[in-house]
């Protein structure tokens, strides 16, 4: 009797567990709540759903994906617990959950908060391609993770080349990971270990040590930089530079930069040393020097940056360049290092589309730029300081100074257009002005003015434009200081000088299309394809002629060209073939997007070719018999004979030219010429001359008042070894008989870092480089 009341009972609770559990079908949505009160729903799918105690719990199998907005859970099997808003996943999990790509083989998780726990996890940063693996991990409000036996690394695969192990780790994304006790492994094998560590998660800026760099040069020793880079907010930032010279000492440095928009932009460097060398005699500039001039100062020290920025009124704006060095070789010297010239150059290249003045220029310039623009008319006023680096520190004495200084510079301008007032005539009106005040050591100085209207008047004609310009230009000399140059004419007394201008420019163009039927079908296989739709030859002759004449420049102060100015009468012809190229290119569909295939046009240059021949009629009409700077010159009034060729024969293959024929020397006086031959997945190669010839080093009759250059560039990049890249650089003087550069790198490109060696050889120095770089992380 006692077993068959057992029997009962378990048929009874089996046939009630069998009522509570109801298959609900393949989809559900699941109501959570979070700490706010606030309804959170998650919609379920699976192959099976099925509901428990009246359903209080929620099971799923098969292909498990629970979805809400963006974020989404999947696995191979899910447990939802109403009562607690927890799901429990196990099987193959994956979670994108506030954009964070996790991984593991268990977890839970409070679908109301989005917190909870992984076994065997891991979680992909995609921003600086990162990933933390640990046996669990704690997924807390928000972005935040504790890590339990984590490792981090930046390398895809099972084992890493690199890798850092801990016992623990907290993780906080666009913020920190805080390592503590960690092993640096490479394959897994323990290398050394770091007590302590902090690593930027970035997908945004955030503060951290960037890259360091090391080298060797006979210059300077060994040398080893560690920048650290200070993220103020996501406008500005800094960076600290440390750097130690075996042979010179440490030189700090600071940079700062900004960009609040556009046209608002803040750069700015400086780095100084205290130099264990000094340049006290001429044989000592050939270790330390590079123009035979001392250098007794130990103090060194460089200051640039650029500033563009605009007032309320954005039709005010102003510009800053800052360039002050402390002597001739500072910017050479350490070229090779992170407070090199070349760094700095190409930053403000690239942030400000201005450049530097060269690295061998001993004159550093330093301005101050303000301008306004109106609809015609516009105004500029400008302070220029000009350091001459070479002075001082054992060489002249700055007493000696003939730099000169505009302090300040007021320009107006009146754009070309109609004669306000007179619209109805054709006529055009330009006027340029200008007011500056010259200041030296040593020289003339005082104010000059200089005014030039030009009055144009454009005939157009189904033939060509052609436009004659009538002008005069007034220079006014308030001379406060005469004390004239040696290169003077005068004694600077005159007060002012008047030229008078006549030109007129001609332009026309014949062209001619060429149309060729398209055979090209948008389909999915032709992706990538391209043909030839058409051609357009266009053949374009210019000429341009200057008449100037005015009183002479006898006794007048002598501060730049405009000072120089001499009568003139010349004329320029040209000629432009241009042949433009229509080209048709299949687009790849997207199915995803419901795109079809489709074809682009795009448009290309594929030669330009110039012919340029000038005449000077004033060279002409000179006296072979008056002397030149103590020397006969035969006249020259046909310049050099120009051709100018830009070349794409293919899409991977370049020409660029440049030759220069004298007739009076029956040769070559210049010629650049350039080949380069590129495909991406093979490398790069160019080859080229440059070639400059000056017959009579010491007057400009010669023809382009040319120095000697004789040298052949070659530069070779290799792609094809992956993950080897190397590539070299050679450059050979043909009049000194010698190699003026030759540089080497080679590159080992991993997954998760690049190893970077540079070898350079000159003349001057001989350096080599080596660095390591970890995509993604700044330390």
């Amino acid at each position: 009797m006692l077993v068959s009341f057992r029997k009962a009972l378990v048929v009874f609770y089996v046939c009630a567990f069998t009522l509570l559990t109801v298959t609900i079908g393949e989809s559900a949505t699941l109501t959570a709540t979070n700490d706010d009160q606030e309804a959170v729903e998650w919609q379920l799918s699976a192959q099976k759903v099925s509901s428990l105690n009246d359903a209080e719990v929620i099971e799923a199998e098969g292909d498990v994906v629970l979805k809400q907005g963006k974020d989404y859970l999947k696995a191979d099997f899910a447990r939802y617990y109403a009562a607690t808003n927890w799901v429990y996943l196990s099987g193959n999990v994956q979670v994108f959950m506030n954009n964070d790509n996790l991984s593991a083989s268990s977890a839970e998780f409070d679908l109301g908060n989005k917190v909870g726990w992984m076994k065997d996890g891991k979680v992909f940063v995609a921003g600086p391609h990162i990933y933390f693996t640990g046996e669990r991990i704690q997924k807390n409000w928000g972005d935040s993770y504790t890590f339990t036996n984590a490792k981090i690394t930046t390398c895809d695969g099972d084992r890493p080349a690199w890798s850092l192990n801990t016992t623990k780790a907290t993780l906080e994304l666009e913020g920190y990971a805080v390592i503590k006790g960690a092993d640096v492994e490479i394959k897994d094998y323990p290398i050394f270990g770091v007590p302590y560590f902090v690593l930027p998660i970035k997908t945004r800026r955030e503060s951290g040590f960037l890259r360091p760099e090391f080298g060797t040069t006979n210059r300077l020793g060994f040398w080893v930089a560690q920048p650290y880079y200070w993220a103020i907010d996501q406008e500005r930032d800094m960076t600290f530079y440390a750097q130690y010279m075996s042979k010179r000492g440490f030189m700090p440095g600071l940079e700062y930069r900004s960009s609040t928009s556009k046209d608002n932009k803040v750069w700015g460097r400086v780095d100084w040393l205290h130099d264990a060398e000094t340049v006290n005699t001429i044989a000592e500039s050939r270790d330390f020097g590079y123009d035979n001039l001392l250098r007794t100062n130990q103090n060194r020290y460089w200051a640039r940056g650029m500033v563009n920025g605009e007032f309320p009124d954005p039709r005010w704006k102003f510009k800053a360049d800052v360039d002050y060095v402390s002597d001739q070789d500072m910017l050479r010297e350490f070229n090779r290092t992170m407070a090199g010239f070349d760094e700095s150059q190409d930053e403000l290249e690239d942030r400000f589309g201005r450049s530097l003045n060269d690295v061998s220029d001993p004159i550093r310039t330093t301005r101050l730029l303000f301008t306004r623009d109106w609809n015609r008319f516009g105004a500029a006023l400008l302070g220029e300081y000009n350091q001459n680096s070479a002075l001082g520190h054992g060489n002249a004495d700055s007493s000696t100074d003939t730099t000169l200084q505009r302090l300040p510079e007021f320009d107006a301008y009146l754009f070309r257009n109609r004669i306000p007032g007179l619209e109805q005539l054709p006529f055009t009106l330009t006027s340029d002005f200008q007011s500056v005040q010259f200041a030296r050591q040593k020289g003339t100085d005082g104010n000059r003015i200089d005014f030039l209207p030009t009055l144009g008047l454009p005939l157009v004609t189904s033939y060509g434009t052609i436009t004659p310009e009538v002008g005069m230009r007034q220079l006014w000399y308030n001379t406060t200081d005469r004390d004239p140059l040696p290169t003077a004419t005068g004694d600077d007394s005159r007060d002012s000088r008047t030229l008078f201008r006549f030109g007129v420019s001609g332009y026309s163009e014949v062209a001619r299309v060429y149309n060729y039927t398209p055979t090209l079908t948008p389909t999915q296989e032709n992706a990538g394809k391209t043909e030839l739709l058409g051609l357009k030859h266009a053949i374009q002759p210019r000429f341009q002629y200057l008449h100037a004449s005015g009183s002479g420049l006898s006794n007048t102060p002598i501060y730049d060209d405009i000072d120089r100015t001499t009568d003139e009468e010349e004329l320029t012809v040209s000629i432009v073939n241009l042949i433009t190229k229509k080209q048709a290119t299949v687009v790849s569909g997207d199915k995803e997007k419901d795109e079809l295939p489709s074809i682009a046009t795009s448009y290309g240059e594929l030669l330009w070719f110039r012919m340029l021949q000038g005449y000077d009629f004033e060279e002409g009409k000179r006296d072979e018999d008056i002397p030149v700077s103590g020397r006969l010159y035969e006249r020259r009034p046909w310049g050099d004979l120009e051709a100018e060729l830009r070349l794409y024969p293919w899409s991977n293959v370049w020409v660029s030219s440049r030759t220069f024929f004298s007739y009076y020397d029956h040769q070559i006086n210049r010629h650049d010429h350039t080949i380069t031959v590129s495909e991406p997945s093979y490398g790069l190669f160019s080859t080229g001359v440059d070639f400059r010839r000056n017959l009579n080093e010491d007057i400009t009759y010669a023809g382009s008042n040319l120095t000697n250059l004789n040298v052949w560039k070659n530069r070779l990049e290799i792609n094809y070894f992956d993950p080897f890249a190397v590539g070299a650089y050679y450059e050979y003087d043909f009049n000194k008989k010698e190699t003026f550069e030759q540089s080497y790198f080679l590159t080992y490109n991993h997954q998760c870092f690049r190893l970077i060696f540079k070898a350079k050889f000159t003349p001057f120095e001989d350096s080599y480089n080596m660095y390591l770089e970890l995509p993604g992380l700044t330390f």
